[in-house]
């Protein structure tokens, strides 16, 4: 009789789900879970999306549904792939865990918790001395002035919880205002209440500039593996999302990945960023996301394979642990790229041609998987539509 494969939920069908789901095709049953049904996953032949199960939000009845399943499947894994699926995660860990659902260790409130909330990441990092951009946690309206006066302008506006301001930012993660004028239209118009933001200095430099490591901890704490990488442009440009990430060789990428990570106490799949500040030369980090990244493909895609040995051990089933990364593999999100070139004018999108090559994968595109192109388009455009400015619509 042939043994039953184990199961890995994937929180979030968004790319980078889709992502997860690419490592561990075949030898897992991948079941997505999302109830926002225009996300690209939702048309990928990655997952398995149970009717009842699929498109339950991110609240007590999945708790149910999960614990269900791991009753019927044994081992069952789950992984986040989206920030509101990382909070979903941290709230209920405890009775997922007394259920038998396998879930990174990482998961709580005092270590994916502070890498979510941007006040409290900046407030950690300054207690352990790693070296941020200068940051404020404005009490307000004066606090968050005063700041953007000693750090200079622009500086940069971000919420401390950025998935739950989508909407409100139209799809940019942050704001930069220029100007003193510029950032009190901001804290008024946008903001509100300050104290749902910080303000950060804002370093300089171009986004190749920006270095990324995809980091797993074990269960113990101590990092198994990081995975190095350079972006080279990112959408909406110079403080979005990767577009085109390259894999490289970065020594001190992978050293200070591991450092930060394991003094956070984070343990568990995540993506830490860094930029090199062209006053200095040092690496400041930039972010730690507490789940797989968009770009995690490229460890697939670069012969590491590290979602399929972190899920492994999880279950506690035998892996081979990941292989050295293949530098110089690109991985490419083909959709946003084309839009972050258009909007960087011919001569940028002339050296691009000349210079970049073909990607070796996409965040969406696949031969085999064609329906998860479709639905990355309709994703973008329903995006475009929901971020325009209400007159526009």
């Amino acid at each position: 009789m042939t043994a039953a494969r184990p199961t890995c939920v994937v929180l979030a069908l968004t790319a980078t789900g889709i992502a997860v789901a690419r490592d561990l095709q075949g030898a897992w049953r991948v079941i997505g879970v999302d109830a926002e049904r225009q996300r690209p996953g939702w048309y990928s032949s990655a997952f398995d999306r149970p009717r009842g199960i699929a498109d339950l939000p991110f609240g007590l009845a999945l708790v149910d549904a999960i614990v269900d399943l791991a009753g019927d499947a044994s081992p069952l894994v789950v992984i986040p792939a989206a920030d509101d699926a990382v909070a979903w995660c941290i709230d209920h860990r405890a009775t997922l865990c007394e259920r038998g659902v396998r879930l990174a260790a990482g998961y709580r409130a005092d270590a994916a918790g502070v890498l979510v909330d941007k006040s409290r990441f900046a407030a950690r990092c300054a207690e352990l001395g790693i070296d941020v951009p200068r940051t404020a946690h404005p009490a307000d309206r004066a606090d968050a002035l005063a700041f953007a006066r000693e750090v200079g302008l622009p500086c940069i506006v971000k919420p401390r919880a950025g998935h739950l301001w989508r909407q409100r930012l139209r799809g940019h993660k942050l704001i930069t205002p220029a100007s003193v004028d510029e950032l009190e239209r901001v804290l008024d118009e946008i903001v509100g209440d300050p104290r749902a933001v910080v303000l950060q200095e804002l370093v300089g430099g171009p986004e190749s500039n920006l270095v990324v490591g995809a980091v797993w901890a074990g269960a113990d704490g101590r990092v198994r593996h990081v995975l190095t990488a350079r972006k080279i442009r990112q959408f909406p440009r110079q403080f979005g999302s990767g577009s085109l990430v390259r894999t490289e060789a970065l020594p001190d990428v992978a050293e200070r990945s591991r450092d930060v990570v394991e003094a956070l106490g984070y343990a568990g799949l995540c993506g830490t960023e860094f930029k090199i500040d062209p006053r200095s030369g040092r690496l400041r980090l930039i972010e730690i996301n507490a789940r797989p990244t968009l770009w995690y493909d490229l460890c697939r895609a670069a012969g590491t394979h590290v979602v399929r040995a972190h899920a492994c051990d999880l279950a506690g089933l035998p892996c081979a642990p990941p292989a050295a990364q293949r530098d110089g593999v690109v991985w490419r999100y083909a959709v946003r790229d084309a839009i972050a070139l258009a909007q960087a004018g011919p001569a940028a999108f002339a050296r691009a041609v000349a210079s970049d090559g073909a990607a070796d994968t996409d965040a969406v595109f696949d031969r085999r998987d064609p329906w998860a192109a479709i639905g990355s388009l309709v994703h973008t455009a329903a995006q475009a539509i929901a971020h325009l400015p209400r007159r526009a619509r």
